[in-house]
């Protein structure tokens, strides 16, 4: 294994290491970066970016690969809407393309496909997706390719002889987000009022989401999951101040689900990572007993997610991957000031291993660019 990888996987593994560090970016920031660096392009030239930065790795959102994770080829109908990399769109879902602050986000119809339905036939004959819509495939010859993620467009890559990675983790994630699913179907209002007053209709639409997103992945991973390394979730269910919902609600509807995505990647000896933004802390203890390696992104400005305080209560059992606030801080800081929470958040677990540290999420245009080299120098 060599040596990046090796940090990194020691820190999860609470080893007695140094801190490693990786970069995450915008576009805008990734093009800037580039330029800066004289390199040509983010895509190709990733690993030499990280490179010249001194950071150990560019990582993505649930996965520590961000040029690295791997999902099926999608081979079903044409639904006319914008590619979008987690495929909300063939749950009757419409992604719509934004730009704010030179920034390219995506987001959802205003109207959701179910947020008009009370009737529990509506979701009981609904019409959703069928893994026939995806080839799964993979071939030991190399002449096929798996489907990894890129900004504009899905394109494919090899994994080198199909054979695990000894110089950067190569990932999955995709089809895991059964709490965003469920309110972009029913609409957000909507969906937390089932919770309490229309249970029959929300258990049967759960359920039926569930119940795909796990089949998903047990063909996902019976294929490519003797070549991984982590297998990542992202579902956002926290805000700043907390969960959107009650614990006790998530862990009635959501978290059997969970916990039985999680069971199928761990038969196949894969590190769990779990992106949720916010105070996510009144469950980490249920993501813990689930088996959840990496938690992500580590929203240290919403309340409760102070990394001393993580580290305190949770770090015997979870690595933290991020930490560095990118709303607040990185954008407005002194590049010494950067150097000094660097080294104060090192000093708390160097040598212990239980910290990737970056930034929170993708780094925004408005961080100065001495600002992000101050991270890693």
């Amino acid at each position: 294994m060599e040596e990046k990888k090796k940090l990194l996987w020691d820190a999860i593994k609470h080893k007695p290491v140094r801190v490693p560090t990786m970069y995450r970016g915008e576009p805008p920031v990734n093009k800037r970066l580039v330029d800066y660096f004289n390199l040509e392009d983010i895509e190709k030239d990733w690993e030499k970016l990280v490179e010249c930065m001194g950071a150990d790795n560019y990582s993505d959102g649930e996965t520590l690969g961000g040029f690295t994770t791997y999902f099926p080829k999608y081979i079903g109908p044409d639904f006319g809407t914008l590619f979008e990399i987690n495929r909300f769109n063939i749950w009757g879902i419409k992604p719509v393309e934004i730009y704010a602050g030179g920034n390219r986000d995506i987001v959802f119809s205003k109207n959701p496909p179910l947020s008009e339905s009370e009737d529990i036939d509506d979701v009981k004959n609904y019409p959703y997706p069928k893994l026939e819509w995806f080839d799964f495939s993979v071939y030991k010859n190399n002449s096929e390719q798996v489907a990894y993620q890129s900004e504009d467009e899905q394109q494919e890559i090899k994994i080198s002889e199909f054979e695990p990675s000894d110089k950067y983790f190569l990932n999955t994630s995709c089809l895991n987000s059964i709490f965003m699913t469920s309110i972009f179907m029913r609409g957000m209002e909507k969906m937390l009022m089932d919770l309490l007053t229309n249970k029959k209709y929300a258990q049967t639409l759960i359920g039926s989401i569930g119940q795909f997103m796990l089949e998903f992945c047990k063909k996902n991973l019976a294929s490519i999951g003797k070549y991984i390394d982590i297998y990542g979730i992202w579902d956002d269910f926290a805000g700043q101040e907390g969960l959107m919902l009650s614990p006790e609600l998530w862990r009635e509807y959501y978290k059997p689900w969970n916990k039985k995505i999680i069971k199928v990647a761990k038969s196949h000896g894969l590190l769990v990572c779990y992106h949720i933004c916010g105070n996510c802390t009144p469950i980490l203890p249920d993501l813990i007993e689930m088996g959840v390696d990496i938690l992500d992104p580590v929203q240290t400005s919403a309340k409760n997610m102070e990394l001393s305080s993580l580290k305190k209560q949770y770090g015997k059992d979870l690595c933290f991957h991020g930490g560095l606030d990118i709303q607040g801080f990185l954008p407005y800081a002194t590049p010494e000031e950067v150097r000094e929470k660097v080294k104060n958040i090192k000093d708390l677990f160097e040598g212990q291993g239980g910290l990737i540290l970056g930034p929170s999420h993708y780094i925004t245009n408005d961080t100065p660019t001495e600002n992000i080299l101050a991270i890693y120098r």
